[in-house]
């Protein structure tokens, strides 16, 4: 069916999820466009308050599909989602984001501006960097001069830069809390290995492949409000280790040459001269081992 699948991943944050509902049922898109909710969770949400939901959501025509899931992990909520999915575009929301008023229907309006496209962005408000911030990034490889391309080391720092911009652009990755694909794009998505619990770099990944089917664009009319709750409840010395990690197998999945290593090397250098300051020993030990295993695997090669 033509229309917009809203999809919302979620584990054990009923009041910043309840909040991102709310912004839902506030939309100004009408009946133009048919929209469901589909809620993946990796936790506990309570009967009443899926009931809650349901009540909101159908009152607006938006019918409500929840889905609680054992095997835990982003990437495999994101499969989920697809699967559940009866439209064929899908919005991932992350459940600590409140969407304005126009958010769906200038979503809507984008993608039949740009018929070919496999999928649309937006912006977080307040993700953005300063001069000084800016530079370190792009002297750490995080960012790229383009605010539309990783960086030589696989890094997304490059999305610090688009509440610059003033008109819609080509990029090659979304960021995953506010990311939208045509269904047809990402009806392949399969378990990988390594996107395990919170995924870093999975929307990278999924970007990546939606990219095969047509050009993503970013719409900067397309900003939310990010609360940023903690991005994950995972230990610190885990999340920092699977970050470089897995930009590893990122890289390996663009068949990088050695510069996209090595550019990897200097920014984990740097993410660990910027821990120490604060004395944060878990994700110093956590970058540390990434380290290392770029090494390993270069070694091995």
């Amino acid at each position: 069916m033509q229309g917009l699948s809203v999809v919302i991943c979620t584990r054990n944050r009923v009041q910043d999820l309840t909040r991102c509902i709310h912004s839902i049922t506030n939309q100004d898109i009408g009946r133009t466009c048919p929209i469901e909710v589909i809620v993946i969770d990796d936790g506990a949400i309570p009967e009443k308050v899926l009931g809650e939901f349901e009540t909101l959501l159908t009152a607006c025509g938006y019918p409500f599909i929840y889905h609680s899931k054992t095997d835990r992990g982003l990437w495999l909520s994101r499969i989920k989602a697809v699967e559940l999915s009866t439209m064929d575009k899908i919005l991932f929301l992350d459940d600590d984001v409140e969407i304005p008023a126009h958010y769906l229907s200038t979503l809507n309006q984008t993608y039949l501006d740009y018929p070919n496209c496999s999928g649309v962005g937006g912006i977080a408000i307040g993700m953005h960097n300063s001069f000084l911030g800016t530079i370190r990034c792009l002297l750490s490889f995080q960012q790229s001069l383009s605010s539309g391309k990783l960086s030589l080391s696989g890094q997304a720092g490059s999305m610090y830069n688009w509440h610059k911009a003033r008109k819609i652009f080509k990029t090659e990755f979304q960021h995953g809390c506010n990311m939208s694909f045509k269904k047809e794009a990402i009806k392949d998505l399969g378990p990988v290995p390594w996107l395990k619990s919170y995924s870093v770099g999975e929307d990278i990944l999924m970007s990546r492949i939606a990219r095969k089917s047509g050009p993503l664009y970013i719409n900067p009319e397309l900003k939310l409000l990010h609360h940023e709750s903690p991005a994950s409840r995972d230990n610190l010395e885990d999340v920092a280790y699977t970050r470089v990690l897995n930009h590893v197998y990122l890289l390996k999945d663009k068949k990088s040459g050695p510069v996209g290593y090595l550019a990897l090397v200097w920014t984990t250098l740097y993410l660990i001269l910027r821990e120490q300051p604060k004395k944060n020993v878990a994700a110093i030990n956590g970058y540390k081992k990434g380290l290392k295993e770029i090494f390993s695997r270069q070694t091995a090669r």
